[in-house]
């Protein structure tokens, strides 16, 4: 008889030998091309904009399609700086987080609550009251972002413009502009 010391090895070995596992495959799959008509997939309806704001396009300025999130995306002339409109419901985890947010894009270190009000300017608008936010971060060129923020009917919309900050000064006029003007819809 083989002893307790000898079996118990074999019966591992048995054991592990007849243990099937299933193998892992990695397949890929190519990116299917979304449908030009407002990027709706096949047989789906278009994604409902955020209703509320309207605003006017400054002159010269070119609108591109709305995709994703974005509820619009402006280009100034130059085709270097570009404004993004987003519109996302409640107070979308709120200003300082916002304001990281932003800062992050840029390389630039977080701030405190603190310092919050420092880095905030106020604008006025038919809609509302519209937070501005302008910041300049390092690196050859040099990029800024200049960000609005307004709560309107339970949603918070970003008005973003950001690139180069040489195309972001020429662009900024206007963009200040068309907050100034932002109104609410007829609903």
């Amino acid at each position: 008889m083989r002893s307790v010391k000898t079996l118990v090895p074999l019966l591992l070995i048995a054991l592990a030998a007849g243990c099937r596992r299933d193998r892992i495959e990695v397949h890929r799959v190519p990116k299917q091309d979304e449908e030009p008509a407002m990027g709706m997939a096949a047989g789906l309806p278009p994604v409902p904009r955020a209703k509320g704001l309207v605003w006017e396009t400054p002159k010269g300025w070119t609108e591109l399609p709305a995709d994703g999130l974005r509820e619009a995306t402006l280009e100034p002339p130059g085709g270097k700086a570009q404004v993004t409109v987003i519109a996302l419901p409640g107070s979308v985890g709120g200003e300082l987080a916002n304001v990281n947010r932003w800062r992050g894009q840029l390389s630039l270190k977080p701030i405190g609550e603190k310092e919050i009000p420092s880095e905030r300017r106020l604008l006025r608008s038919p809609a509302g009251e519209i937070r501005l936010y302008d910041f300049t971060g390092g690196g050859t060129p040099a990029t800024r972002l200049v960000a609005g923020a307004i709560m309107h009917r339970g949603t918070t919309w970003f008005f973003k413009l950001m690139g180069p900050a040489s195309a972001v000064a020429a662009a900024r006029p206007a963009f200040l502009r068309m907050l100034r003007e932002l109104k609410s819809d007829a609903r």
